[in-house]
């Protein structure tokens, strides 16, 4: 059962376009709901997430062996984001963990522009750890102040009400968003 959620969870974060908090909250809430122990928990997460993410890193260096991609490489730009990637790399890679939208990217590129394999699975270990670390304990805090299993509960229950809710607040977004670019 742990194995299969490992597996999961990093298949997922691989191969979905969902958030990866999504995704890790709710693998680590249904430890959390089976009571097992959060070290676990938490050293199964950070397996899944470095998987996953030395993943990005594989495939990046994958299409940097692609003619196109490496006629396009001799780019000045590319040569100067490799200068950067040589200089702060490490920094930009773990920091990137915790900046949604940067996380995916950011391991691709260390890929394509050859980052230093030894230097990215240090950083990659070292941030996954503390990502998978903070969240780890934030599930289990949240578990047992309030129960996962009362909240899952609770959502099966009114399955509806929360459906009927959620379709509100897009409704209302998009009709907020189509409203302010009419008034441009």
């Amino acid at each position: 059962m742990l194995i299969n959620g490992l597996i999961r969870l990093a298949l997922e974060i691989m191969f979905t376009p969902i958030s990866d908090e999504v995704l890790l909250l709710t693998q680590l809430g249904i430890w959390a709901s089976k009571n097992i122990n959060p070290y676990m928990a938490w050293i199964l997460a950070w397996i899944a997430i470095f998987i996953a993410f030395l993943w990005f890193y594989i495939v990046g260096r994958f299409f940097r062996q692609v003619p196109l991609i490496e006629k396009w490489m001799t780019k000045k730009w590319l040569q100067k984001a490799e200068k950067l990637l040589d200089r702060f790399g490490v920094c930009a890679i773990m920091l990137a963990f915790f900046i949604p939208g940067v996380r995916h990217p950011i391991h691709y590129m260390a890929g394509i522009l050859k980052f230093p394999v030894n230097k990215y699975l240090l950083a990659n270990l070292i941030a996954s750890s503390l990502y998978t670390g903070i969240w780890t304990f934030i599930v289990y805090k949240f578990n047992q102040k309030i129960g996962i299993k009362l909240i899952l509960f609770w959502l099966h229950q009114h399955v509806f009400i929360v459906l009927i809710l959620l379709t509100i607040l897009i409704l209302g977004l998009i009709f907020y968003k189509v409203k302010k670019n009419k008034g441009k």
